[in-house]
């Protein structure tokens, strides 16, 4: 017989709202970007960069459209996603007297991700049209070992986190 977790509403702690707040900015950027950006840009611009943060490949402006649009619905998503808690894997049972702890560690790094990733989708979108205008080369060589770097270390933070069976 198996118990159906709890589902608890997690109010957000002062924390959350900043990081939210940051995330709602990000997406701000990453589509006010091409919005102002849009009819300066060349008909061909960076679609795509090499690990070296090099661009690799091209195609027409409207591709710069591409990375607002992915980072929008992915924000809603793992905005809506973070509602519901309950639903996330963990890597320990989930019971009544662990349930709310958990849940504020799971939304917090839903959200912290969030955040993190929309923002990512801006510089990215900021180089593109950097590199359309010729003001730089590319995304820079740090580019890909910093981003592993975060994402990687702050899914890592929070895993541990969440595996800790202490308050």
């Amino acid at each position: 017989m198996s118990m159906e977790r709890p589902k608890i509403k997690v109010e957000p702690e002062p924390m959350d709202k900043i990081i939210e707040w940051l995330g709602v900015l990000g997406l701000i950027v990453l589509i006010g970007l091409p919005l102002y950006y849009f009819d300066q840009l060349p008909e061909t611009i960076p679609r795509h960069f090499g690990a070296d943060g090099e661009p690799d490949a091209f195609s027409g402006k409207g591709i710069i459209w591409t990375l607002p649009v992915i980072g929008f619905v992915m924000y809603a998503g793992l905005f809506w996603l973070n509602k519901n808690p309950h639903i996330f894997n963990y890597p320990q049972k989930i019971t009544q007297e662990n349930a709310k702890r958990l849940y504020t560690i799971g939304t917090r790094m839903i959200r912290t991700l969030n955040a993190l990733i929309t923002w990512v989708f801006a510089y990215i979108t900021y180089a593109t049209v950097q590199v359309a205008f010729g003001n730089q080369s590319g995304l820079g060589t740090w580019f890909l070992p910093v981003f592993l770097i975060l994402t990687l270390g702050t899914t890592a933070y929070f895993l541990f986190r969440l595996m800790k069976r202490d308050a």
